[in-house]
């Protein structure tokens, strides 16, 4: 065992696209990731912060098919940020982004990606992090 030395876990957030407003829902585009969010469920989601389907649009704007569900979307637990779960994988948005754009006040919110990867500190670990000036 080494002595002076923590294992923590150091959060990335990844920007991988944009929420925009079309024609009353929310359109969610993440890199091939296609979906929407209804426009009966965008103030089911904003205001009473009820958790909503996220539907998978590109066959519909293929103009060969019909929506699939896709998954789901929620405001986390803190109540300041938008969690969508699409095809199995997890981003966030800022709430107030998200307010912002179904207002009219900002063009998109941003989406994200969050992972967690481990990160030493300690006796044996640099004194900056890497890039940094010291």
């Amino acid at each position: 065992m080494v002595k002076g030395v923590t294992h923590t876990l150091e959060t990335k957030i990844e920007h991988v696209g944009t929420v925009k407003l079309s024609g009353g829902m929310l359109r969610i585009d993440v890199k091939i990731i296609q979906a929407a969010i209804a426009r009966s469920d965008v103030s089911r989601l904003v205001d009473e912060q009820a958790r909503v389907t996220v539907w998978d649009m590109t066959p519909v704007w293929a103009g060969s098919g019909e929506p699939t569900e896709a998954g789901q979307a929620w405001i986390n637990g803190s109540g300041r940020a938008v969690m969508y779960q699409i095809q199995g994988r997890r981003y966030i948005s800022p709430l107030s982004h998200l307010r912002a754009t179904v207002t009219g006040s900002r063009k998109f919110a941003n989406i994200s990606t969050i992972s967690w990867e481990p990160f030493t500190s300690g006796a044996t670990a640099q004194a900056t992090p890497q890039g940094v000036p010291a």
